[in-house]
């Protein structure tokens, strides 16, 4: 499947898995005016990078030399690189159900490998940097008695995923990365106060 239709598949599924929030809809902190706020330094991690000047092109104009919105809500911006879509970043909104405080996920999709930065915007619209949920253990993606193969090491990312983040395994041996069937997913589920931990089985 080619990357730009992958990206605009992921786009559609983050929309897809977004609860919608009571007051949600009145609120003046938006996905846009986070990305306005934010540094850019989650594009440092694409081959294309993203300069201060070329980010206010983005919010302006809707695209840059090297980068164009490739879907927004109030919750969710998508960019995709030009001119082939084949790298995308994404920032999505969890709002917090009570105290007014906003977290910000803001990272590259589609990839094997993923960067994710987490940030706490309260009610002052203060932003500063969170911690991500504790990576889990690898034996969490396999079944009890199985294990990997001897020769095989692995680590764990967290990314940006459906519901929240998701923990993205990463193997590998001497001789380069590695394809591992895991029998679970692990992701964190945003309840609207915190991430909760959640081990399904896995899915392609």
């Amino acid at each position: 499947m080619p990357r730009h239709i992958q990206i605009f598949l992921l786009f559609a599924l983050l929309l897809a898995s977004l609860p919608c929030p009571s007051g949600a809809a009145e609120s003046d902190v938006t996905a846009r005016s986070i990305f306005a706020l934010l540094p850019e330094s989650i594009f440092e991690n694409t081959p294309e990078g993203l300069s201060h000047q070329d980010k206010q092109k983005l919010l302006t104009d809707g695209h840059s030399e090297f980068w164009e919105v490739a879907g927004e809500t109030e919750d969710v911006m998508v960019f995709a690189s030009l001119p082939f879509r084949d790298t995308a970043v994404a920032l999505r909104l969890l709002r917090h159900s009570t105290d007014g405080s906003v977290l910000a996920a803001f990272g590259t999709l589609g990839g094997s490998v993923c960067t994710l930065e987490l940030w706490r915007i309260d009610a002052t619209g203060r932003a500063v940097p969170t911690d991500t949920p504790q990576e889990p253990d690898i034996t969490a993606f396999f079944a009890p008695g199985r294990k990997m193969p001897p020769d095989v090491q692995a680590t764990v990312m967290i990314c940006l995923g459906l519901g929240g983040l998701k923990a993205q395994p990463l193997f590998w041996t001497s001789t380069g990365m590695a394809h591992v069937p895991v029998d679970n997913d692990v992701s964190f589920q945003w309840n609207g106060k915190s991430f909760e931990k959640l081990v399904q089985p896995h899915t392609d």
